[in-house]
């Protein structure tokens, strides 16, 4: 609890007071806070909102805490409590937050058929520009109006930012729909539309045929040269000579063209998928060319031959077909 310029003592002398004055008031203490606005609030009621308020505040219900301190801040109050419940209401009412909620699209008359509800309560005359408080923290409003479906809004209020707009759209844009037996244009589909991923595709082929070939050309002339240089292969740096090769050498030579085999592998697999991705776009987009023109060939097919065929440097690709 905060609480300024206040000894230990007279803090305990103060809460002694409190529990007396509860257990005097029992009765006082369920009255709701309505009540206590319009009665005199008693001794007891000042102390419960005087403690509560503070435990409401660090809550985040501001709204619950100002109510409890303009009843705590009244001059029937103890002047200590008096004091530091008008002092904090002050500090409440700056940090509490508010919207103002605007219409536009509607006329006078119309605005007055708009119910406004905020987390499922009504806001009365919520429209009429006056600011309505809101506790930190999420909300949804949620606009009616008869006939109509409901406007949904959900709203973010920040502690400390007062009177920020909150503007809801009823204007109504018309949707044309047309007629069940009204013609429509429809764009004809363009036949060449799938040839530039086609030849996308091709060109990605190519590269990785090209891969495949070149580096599985230097990986066999690695590996053949490796195999003329070093026959033998020992552990020995003293025995190294012609013909006898320093084994971790000839591991790291024999590293190097296994990673060019792998890389070639790598390419056979993508250009085999890039040339046949390729020759199905092209199919597609032939095909529905010469469906739109009506040329189709004279056996209404298309018809396409792949063929690979590795060879002893690499591999060998060739594409026919009749469209």
């Amino acid at each position: 609890m905060k609480q300024t310029g206040r000894s230990g003592a007279g803090v305990w002398l103060f809460r002694g007071w409190l529990v007396l004055g509860s257990v005097v008031a029992v009765g006082g203490l369920q009255q709701p806070a309505a009540r206590a606005q319009e009665e005199n609030p008693t001794k007891a009621e000042c102390a419960r909102d005087y403690e509560s308020s503070q435990e409401s505040r660090a809550a985040g219900h501001l709204q619950e805490t100002r109510q409890k301190l303009s009843v705590c801040a009244r001059p029937e109050c103890p002047s200590f409590v008096q004091k530091d419940c008008a002092r904090w209401l002050q500090e409440v009412e700056r940090e509490l937050p508010s919207v103002v909620v605007q219409a536009t699209g509607l006329d006078a008359s119309a605005a007055q058929t708009v119910s406004i509800k905020i987390d499922g309560a009504e806001v009365p005359d919520a429209l009429a520009g006056a600011a309505v408080a809101l506790d930190p923290g999420r909300h949804e409003l949620v606009a009616e109006r008869p006939g109509r479906e409901p406007l949904t809004r959900v709203i973010v209020a920040q502690q400390g930012v007062q009177n920020r707009a909150v503007t809801l759209d009823f204007g109504e844009a018309p949707t044309p729909t047309p007629a069940a037996d009204e013609p429509r244009d429809v764009a004809p589909q363009d036949s060449s539309s799938l040839r530039p991923y086609a030849y996308v595709a091709w060109g990605v082929g190519a590269v990785g045929l090209g891969a495949f070939a070149m580096l599985g050309t230097l990986g066999r002339a690695d590996e053949k040269a490796l195999k003329d240089d070093c026959p033998n292969a020992t552990t020995d740096p003293a025995l190294v000579s012609s013909g006898i090769c320093y084994k971790p050498d000839v591991d790291d030579r024999k590293a190097a063209y296994e990673r060019k085999f792998l890389f070639a592998d790598i390419g056979l697999v993508t250009g085999i998928v890039g040339v046949a991705a390729g020759t199905t776009l092209f199919i597609w987009s032939a095909a529905s060319g010469s469906s739109a023109a009506g040329s189709q060939p004279a056996d209404g097919s298309a018809r396409l031959q792949l063929d690979v065929t590795p060879t002893a440097g690499g591999a060998y690709a060739s594409v026919a077909g009749a469209f």
